[in-house]
C-alpha cells in the first residue's frame, strides 16, 4: 500500500510535468507559427512590390521607347511641316507659341521651331543623331538639318495610343 501512495503521487507530478512541458511547447509552437505567418506575408508584400515597381518600371520604360519613335518618325519624315499634323498633336500652348514666333502675316505656325536656325546647309542630310529622355516627359533630340547638327527639347504627354507634344525648347 505505501507503494502505492507513493506511485500515486509520483505519476500525478509526471502527468503534471508532462502537461506543462507540452503547454510550454504549444505555446512556443503558436509563437513559431505567428513569426512564420508574418514572415510569411512580409515576403508577399516585398513581391509584390517588387512587381508593382518592376510593372511601373516597364510601362515607363515602353512609354520612352515610344516617344523615341515618335520624334524620330516626326523628324525624320518632316512632319513638322505639316499644320494639320501639328493643331492634332500639339498641346495648345505649344500651338501659341509656334504662331507667335511666325513673323509672317498668313496666320501660320513657325514650323521652323522644330529644326535648326539655318536657311541653308551643306547637303540635304536631314535626320534624328539622338533622342534622350530627360525627365518628367521631356526628350533631348539631336539631329541634322541640310547637314547642320542641332538639337531641341520637346515635352511628350501620351495621349491616345500616341503623344501630344506639350512644350518645346
Amino acid at each position: 500500500m505505501k507503494k502505492l501512495l507513493f506511485s500515486v503521487p509520483m505519476l500525478a507530478l509526471m502527468l503534471m510535468a508532462s502537461c506543462g512541458n507540452n503547454a510550454a511547447q504549444k505555446a512556443e509552437q503558436m509563437r513559431l507559427d505567428s513569426i512564420a505567418r508574418a514572415d510569411s506575408i512580409a515576403k508577399a508584400d516585398s513581391i509584390a512590390r517588387i512587381d508593382s515597381i518592376n510593372k511601373a518600371e516597364a510601362e515607363k520604360a515602353a512609354l520612352e521607347t515610344g516617344a523615341i519613335a515618335f520624334v524620330t518618325e516626326f523628324y525624320n519624315n518632316r512632319k513638322f511641316e505639316d499644320e494639320s499634323f501639328l493643331k492634332k498633336n500639339c498641346s495648345a500652348e505649344v500651338l501659341k507659341k509656334l504662331r507667335s514666333d511666325n513673323d509672317y502675316d498668313d496666320g501660320g505656325l513657325a514650323t521652323w521651331d522644330f529644326r535648326s536656325d539655318a536657311q541653308d546647309g551643306p547637303s540635304e542630310r536631314h535626320e534624328i543623331i539622338k533622342v534622350e529622355p530627360l525627365g518628367d516627359d521631356w526628350y533631348q533630340y539631336e539631329f541634322y538639318d541640310m547637314g547642320i547638327k542641332g538639337s531641341h527639347k520637346i515635352k511628350l504627354t501620351p495621349k491616345d495610343g500616341s503623344y501630344l507634344i506639350d512644350g518645346l525648347k
